[in-house]
């Protein structure tokens, strides 16, 4: 009987040990703020439930000396590599902002109204219960998302001209790009030939003989070294290697005489032609 005694004594110290034991370890567990920084930033990159991030976001927020009885609603405003930044709303209490990284770090701040409301825009907002369960989030489908745009320009609430007009452009260059791929398609389609390019150099209609060249040399009036003008309008111009051309212009005249290049080279005048034409006859 005394056996029997002693055994339930020490028995009963064994449970005793192990039931105030066990919620010590877990409060040192849950009270290093660096354990909990990374609970919460796993928890958002994994997708954790969002109850048990709100749980230990109250928790960090009390570590830091902040009021804050029940986490009503939560938003991950920024999510930046190996960085994220939350606001929290507490109950009863302006916005909490809290950071977290991968290596530990957590900031806390706010609290005193510093921060702006928590909107919608932003991100997605998570909205709590009395117990703590997920009571609905600010997830919007294609439907919600349009009716809301559409009661905003009802109502004249304010919207990013910017962004307006870079989406207007964004579409119109799809259009005109769909445009141009369309019409060359349907050109090469058609089979129309692309325009040939003027060439700046034409060619002589009636090629003269040096005994008229020189007559119209002779009859021509020097204007410039190696550059003649015949009355009738035409530029004698003498190349570098003795050969004589005709242009309509002193300028391309000039161009010849110096440099040996052949721009715009005009044909006789009718009445060197006409002679040539009758010669050829006879």
């Amino acid at each position: 009987m005394r056996r029997s005694t002693m055994k339930l004594l020490f028995t009963t110290q064994l449970f005793l040990v192990a039931f105030i034991a066990g919620p010590a370890h877990s409060q040192v567990e849950t009270s290093d703020p660096r354990q909990l920084a990374l609970d919460i930033y796993t928890g958002i990159n994994r997708e954790m439930p969002v109850d048990s991030i709100a749980i230990k976001l109250q928790q960090v927020i009390e570590i830091f000396r902040y009021r804050c009885n029940r986490v009503t609603d939560y938003q991950v405003y920024t999510l930046r590599p190996n960085l994220t930044d939350l606001k929290v709303k507490c109950s009863g209490d302006p916005l909490y902002g809290v950071t977290v990284a991968s290596n530990g770090y957590v900031s806390v701040f706010g609290g005193n109204g510093i921060l702006s409301g928590l909107d919608r825009r932003d991100a997605i907002i998570y909205s709590f219960g009395s117990e703590g369960e997920l009571a609905f989030d600010s997830s919007l489908t294609v439907g919600d998302a349009l009716e809301e745009t559409m009661a905003r320009v009802e109502l004249g609430d304010e919207y990013n001209y910017i962004y307006l007009f870079g989406m207007f452009m964004m579409i119109l260059a799809i259009m005109l790009m769909g445009s141009v791929v369309f019409f060359r398609a349907w050109r090469r389609k058609t089979g129309r030939k692309p325009r040939q390019r003027m060439r700046p150099m034409q060619k002589h209609r009636v090629s003269l003989s040096s005994s008229m060249k020189d007559q119209m040399f002779q009859e021509a009036t020097e204007v410039s070294k190696f550059v003649r003008k015949h009355p009738s309008g035409v530029y004698i111009a003498v190349g570098k290697r003795g050969k004589r051309r005709l242009f309509n212009g002193f300028l391309w005249a000039k161009v010849y005489a110096v440099m040996g290049v052949r721009f715009f080279e005009t044909s006789a005048p009718d009445e060197f032609t006409d002679h040539h034409t009758d010669q050829s006859v006879n």
